[in-house]
């Protein structure tokens, strides 16, 4: 009962900051809006700061417009395009025109999507128009910028307030080392609209039934279509099957792209490593995965020498997966040479490089 109560009074406090009104019945209803989309526009406008050797004066106007997608809570990609108008202070169109666009990766200090206010910082490659007097300086160039900013909570439906100062680096005529400040607004695009209702007090049971149909977030790490709290067998490889607890289903075969080895050795290169530390995190979480690690080789050779060479490489396999906490009696090592080509004839290098691979054959849980 206490529970019951603790969950009645939790949602009560969550509703009251949107300032519900009482219908005629005595329910309490709101509107509560939630942005579902990580994609966002924006729209800044404010002063440039030129460098001072491209003999302008020192203030001039620009304006820039962002799009931006937010990949996680604290990175987000931008592209974004703009101009500004240099100053000259001579008059009969002898202002400096600029016009540019880029792409920038932004880290935030918190997630835009919920702080109040969330300072960032910025870097990205631009690249940038330069129309001058005369018209032969006129040229383009490719630079990078730099800056840090600022975006706060939406204050009016999605609009958020932003501003940001930023450094641009040009390559035009001569290095130029520019500077702007600029202040607008940006927009959380998507949307969805949920209107709760919640009775009085006297029915705190049918406030906790109305809680427990409000669907949980799904969430999947290991995007093995089986959501985290129901998955069993956590950080499955991705290309393999699993079933409804998530762990994988005997009988698969998966090659295990970007394992590869020196020349005529069996030394695993560095992008292998990378690979297989994947591949070692799924198999510690799933401890009865028993998994024969099958090696291959192209028709270069004796069959004798790739029979061998194909061993001691899944041999390398087993022994740097038993290094990261797999157990060893799940896996077996067996060489198979240049027996089971996955092209034949080989015509082309590219065959010869197909044909060389390790696979992992999943022999049962």
């Amino acid at each position: 009962m206490l529970r019951k109560l603790s969950s009645a009074a939790l949602l009560v406090s969550a509703l009251a900051p949107s300032a519900p009104a009482l219908a005629a019945d005595g329910a309490v209803t709101t509107d509560r809006v939630t942005y579902t989309s990580n994609d966002y526009v924006g729209f800044l406008g404010g002063v440039a700061l030129p460098d001072t050797s491209r003999g302008v004066d020192n203030v001039g106007s620009q304006f820039r417009f962002i799009y931006g997608n937010q990949i996680s809570p604290h990175f987000a990609i931008e592209g974004n395009i703009g101009a500004a108008i240099l100053e000259t202070g001579r008059g009969r169109g002898s202002d400096f025109y600029q016009f540019g666009g880029g792409i920038d990766v932004v880290a935030s200090l918190y997630d835009r999507r919920e702080a109040a206010f969330t300072p960032y910082a910025l870097i990205g490659i631009t690249t940038i128009r330069d129309d001058a007097v005369p018209d032969s300086r006129d040229d383009a160039s490719i630079g990078g910028n730099a800056g840090i900013g600022f975006v706060t909570k939406p204050l009016l439906g999605n609009l958020r307030l932003r501003g940001e100062g930023r450094y641009v680096y040009s390559t035009y005529e001569r290095d130029y080392h520019d500077f702007s400040v600029g202040l607008g607004f940006e927009i959380a695009l998507g949307r969805v609209r949920q209107k709760l209702t919640v009775v009085p007090a006297a029915a705190v049971t049918k406030v906790v039934e109305v809680v427990k149909e409000v669907p949980r977030p799904f969430v999947d790490t290991d995007h093995d279509t089986v959501s985290d709290d129901l998955d069993a067998c956590p950080d499955t490889p991705r290309g393999l099957k699993v079933d409804s607890t998530g762990c994988i289903i005997a009988g698969q075969q998966l090659e295990l792209r970007g394992v590869t080895f020196e020349f005529n050795e069996a030394r695993l290169r560095p992008n292998a490593q990378s690979v297989l530390d994947v591949v070692a995190r799924g198999m510690v979480g799933q401890r009865s995965l028993s998994v024969e690690i099958a090696g291959h080789t192209d028709s270069k050779g004796s069959d004798k020498y790739n029979k061998d060479l194909s061993q001691r490489r899944a041999e390398a396999v087993r022994e740097y997966l038993i290094d990261k906490g797999v157990k060893g009696e799940s896996l077996k090592a067996v060489g198979y040479g240049e027996s089971e080509p996955k092209i034949k004839p080989e015509k082309t290098d590219d065959d010869r490089a197909i044909n060389r691979r390790v696979e992992f054959r999943v022999l049962g849980q």
